[in-house]
């Protein structure tokens, strides 16, 4: 319940931002950010503006339950701006990386390989602010079983 009262706040937090902020473009080539998923596995990236149109983000995602399982998660996420309006930009975006689970009580662990391709859209509320959702087809293959899933994702990033 109450992880739920935190995103219903981040919502509104962003709707009373779209009333008070000019919307803006995509930031500047060379712009470094920080980007936190607000929904799913929690992961970490830093979305990197390679260019007008492409940034790569470096993630790190770390989850543990005493006595049971350690999650640790890396890989990187590249997004190609495929159009960009006035204040939104629609992108394809994909995953590739790699997880690491450890079984406390069995002392072992698997290795996953995970990819993943994906649409969404992006909503720029100044050159250093933006809110985005996007739908995505991954699959994870390696050490446990293959699994073929849909995933939905919405963050928020800061550009510095």
């Amino acid at each position: 319940m109450k992880n739920i009262i935190t995103k219903i706040g981040f919502v509104t937090l962003f709707s009373m931002l779209t009333l008070t902020i000019q919307a803006q473009n995509l930031p500047e080539t060379g712009s470094l950010g920080i980007r936190a998923n607000l929904t799913g596995q929690g992961t970490i990236e830093l979305p990197y503006m390679l260019n007008d149109e492409l940034s790569l983000a470096p993630f790190i995602g770390l989850n543990s339950t005493q006595d049971q399982t350690t999650n640790f998660t890396i890989g990187v996420s590249p997004r190609y701006y495929v159009s960009t309006g006035n204040s939104i930009a629609t992108y394809a975006t994909g995953v590739f990386g790699i997880s690491n689970t450890s079984f406390s009580n069995a002392n072992n662990s698997i290795t996953d390989f995970n990819l993943g391709i994906g649409y969404g859209a992006e909503y720029f509320f100044a050159n250093r602010f933006s809110v985005s959702a996007d739908a995505n087809l991954n699959a994870r293959f390696g050490d446990s079983a293959t699994n073929i899933a849909t995933v939905a994702r919405v963050s928020a990033s800061i550009y510095f």
